[in-house]
């Protein structure tokens, strides 16, 4: 579950699947699209900043037990365990785990910023999934590559503005990646609902309405 505008479509297959990520600061998107999680196994898959966390109230609401950080375990990364602590002092219980060190075979090519972290939470979150779980069918809400705005107004605000974050997907051809990478699991049934407009023909790839 991503955040944009195509989350919308959420309402029509939420029936389709039983676990499930969110990505980011998603308490706004839970306002909206919450009733059709409720039940589900709800992963929080987030990035090492603090304003990615969820209200400890939705935590306990959702029973989400599972936070999914986007980075390799460091010592020497001390923010990440600053927001390793902060997860596990926000909720009793809470799991919170490390990026495996196999995924950082995906940063290559984005250059050396990007060398220990990857440039977007959500399309980290789908190389995870495809990777790492390898499900039969993947179900993927949000994804519009900022060529839509949000599907809520941010009250928690993001870093860069909807136009800043469009931009950095064009720079790093991130739709180019995402469309390459999931040709590389055609064992993956994908089911896509998306706004963006420019999706080539993807064989494992179907988008839906």
């Amino acid at each position: 579950m991503l955040k944009g505008a195509s989350l919308d479509k959420l309402s029509k297959y939420f029936d389709g699947f039983h676990d499930c990520f969110i990505v980011s600061d998603y308490d706004d998107e839970l306002s909206v699209v919450g009733p059709y999680l409720k039940g589900k196994n709800v992963c929080h898959f987030t990035n090492r900043s603090r304003q990615a966390s969820l209200s400890r109230r939705n935590y306990r609401k959702y029973n989400i037990q599972h936070i999914q950080t986007g980075q390799v375990f460091r010592l020497q990364h001390l923010r990440l365990l600053e927001t390793y602590f902060y997860y596990k002092m926000l909720l009793a219980g809470l799991k919170v785990h490390s990026l495996p060190e196999k995924l950082l075979k995906y940063h290559k090519g984005f250059g050396e910023k990007y060398f220990t972290k990857f440039p977007n939470t959500g399309i980290l979150s789908l190389t995870y999934t495809l990777e790492m779980i390898r499900p039969k069918t993947l179900w993927v809400f949000g994804l519009d590559f900022y060529s839509t705005p949000y599907m809520v107004d941010q009250s928690q605000g993001t870093s860069l503005s909807l136009e800043q974050q469009a931009e950095k997907m064009g720079r790093l051809n991130l739709p180019n990646y995402v469309c390459q990478l999931f040709g590389c699991f055609p064992e993956t049934e994908i089911k896509m609902a998306s706004y963006y407009a420019d999706w080539p023909d993807i064989p494992n790839m179907t988008l839906i309405d």
